[in-house]
């Protein structure tokens, strides 16, 4: 039998304007499952690596020196809750209310 990919490649070339319409009309139809999920997950990479960059930076802040050992979920709070907080988001009387009741 013919895989996916070779039954893709065998068609004549054609021009698409939008590529991820072209494979989401796919992925509805059924045509190509696997294929159509991989070329899916290709496309819709960011061009860019900068918020990935600034991640790092910001991780690179939260696990220093003295703070290695935190565990995994403790630095993904940790930064999430950060971002939240920088974007405006949480809002501090509630935060204040929330650790004096737990204090």
């Amino acid at each position: 039998t013919i895989d996916q990919l070779e039954s893709y490649l065998s068609q004549d070339s054609f021009y698409v304007d939008n590529p991820l319409a072209y494979w989401n009309d796919k992925r509805s139809s059924g045509t190509w499952p696997e294929l159509t999920q991989m070329v899916l997950d290709y496309l819709t990479i960011p061009a860019t690596s900068v918020d990935v960059e600034r991640a790092f930076s910001y991780g690179w802040q939260t696990v220093s020196l003295y703070r290695h050992s935190l565990s995994s979920q403790s630095i993904q709070a940790s930064i999430v809750f950060g971002n939240r907080c920088k974007e405006g988001l949480v809002n501090d009387d509630e935060l204040v209310t929330l650790l004096r009741d737990k204090g």
